[in-house]
């Protein structure tokens, strides 16, 4: 039944959308994975019992935030454009 002719071939989402989409998720990866490694952040400093800054959950946030931003933004498109352009089977 597997391989039965009359089935339809699986389809790839074309390149514009998903090159469309993968922009698209370049600014929500940023922010996210800033977010999360400011989350990140403000656990290892808790942990290690860093000394605390005023007005700022860490006082080393924006080197965590920018890494885990740059991480966030060539992470979330990369993952989405290679489920996107992933054969998709067809409904029985």
């Amino acid at each position: 039944m597997q391989d039965d002719p009359s089935a339809p071939e699986p389809t790839r989402a074309p390149w514009s959308r998903t090159l469309a989409v993968g922009c698209f998720m370049v600014p929500l990866g940023f922010f996210s994975g800033g977010m999360i490694a400011v989350l990140v952040s403000k656990v290892v400093a808790f942990v290690t019992r860093a000394p605390g800054c005023d007005g700022v959950p860490t006082c080393n946030w924006l080197e965590h935030m920018l890494v885990g931003a740059a991480i966030g933004m060539t992470s979330l498109p990369a993952l989405v454009m290679w489920t996107l352009r992933a054969k998709q089977r067809p409904e029985r």
